[in-house]
């Protein structure tokens, strides 16, 4: 496909978060129930810890940094399963269930590893990057936005995640920062709760307000999570030649599926399969 369609091409923040809802409400048992089940305990843990009531300050250290690490651990490992559901819809006709989720916990372990250090990489660089005057970081933080996706879906490394993000979000600007604000609109309106509870409050605020936060927060991940694996396997649609609409796109939009021939799937990495392979 020419630059020129490449860029015309539509990928549409909404419906990239229709289909996150959709998938949920399908299937809310994995994709939501569960994640929040995982991660709750380690945040129940957090919130009913209190350094002030043990005698070694130490230990209450020792205790959070444990409690903080199974959280991010569980957080890891099913935000790589719920991308891989996400690719297993976006692949399928309408209507077909998504892949089975043990299915999907096996292959996005096996991404872990280069998820967490594709995420430590990407959070570093951009944090670097606010330091010169700020819009350093917001750029490395648009461009790299989809690395995650990437090094999970298609991508078998750091390098060459960060090289189909940096591709990907290529005029994309606009429709990134529309899916970040939704991304974030939950989440701003529990702290505004929380703020204005601080502001005119007779009180401190309780520490349960700000486990029920995390909770809820916890509860929204999933779905934020859906929404950005749907956007960013429209670019990668996009992005490839002679692909306008997929599958998934096409039931929303008969008029341009009629139009244009059917798309190949983007086919995910299999880190079994030598680099050479693969299709990133």
């Amino acid at each position: 496909m020419s630059d020129s369609l490449r860029e015309a091409a539509p990928v549409s923040t909404r419906r990239a978060i229709a289909l996150a809802f959709d998938l949920a409400r399908r299937d809310p048992m994995q994709s939501l129930v569960v994640p929040l089940l995982l991660r709750a305990p380690w945040i129940l843990a957090l919130g009913l810890l209190n350094p002030g009531d043990d005698a070694s300050p130490r230990h209450a250290l020792l205790l959070g940094s444990v409690a903080l690490l199974g959280d991010y651990a569980a957080l890891t490992i099913t935000s790589a399963m719920l991308r891989f559901r996400a690719l297993s819809v976006w692949e399928a006709p309408p209507g077909v269930a998504p892949a089975p989720a043990l299915e999907c916990y096996a292959r996005g372990l096996r991404r872990v590893p280069w998820l967490v250090v594709t995420e430590f990489v990407r959070y570093a660089a951009a944090v670097f990057g606010l330091f010169f005057l700020v819009v350093p970081g917001v750029f490395l933080g648009f461009r790299l936005a989809f690395a995650a996706e990437a090094v999970t879906l298609h991508a078998p490394h750091l390098s060459a995640a960060f090289e189909r993000s940096y591709r990907l979000s290529k005029h994309r600007f606009e429709r990134w920062l529309e899916l970040s604000i939704a991304s974030v609109l939950p989440v701003v309106a529990v702290w505004f709760v929380i703020a204005g509870r601080t502001l005119f409050g007779s009180g401190p605020v309780p520490s349960s307000w700000f486990t029920t936060a995390w909770l809820l927060f916890a509860a929204w991940t999933p779905i934020v999570l859906y929404a950005w694996a749907f956007f960013y396997l429209r670019l990668v649609e996009a992005d490839s030649p002679g692909i306008e609409v997929g599958p998934t796109y096409a039931a929303a939009e008969p008029s341009a599926a009629a139009t244009e021939p059917p798309a190949p799937a983007a086919q995910a990495f299999d880190p079994e399969e030598p680099v050479g392979s693969g299709s990133a």
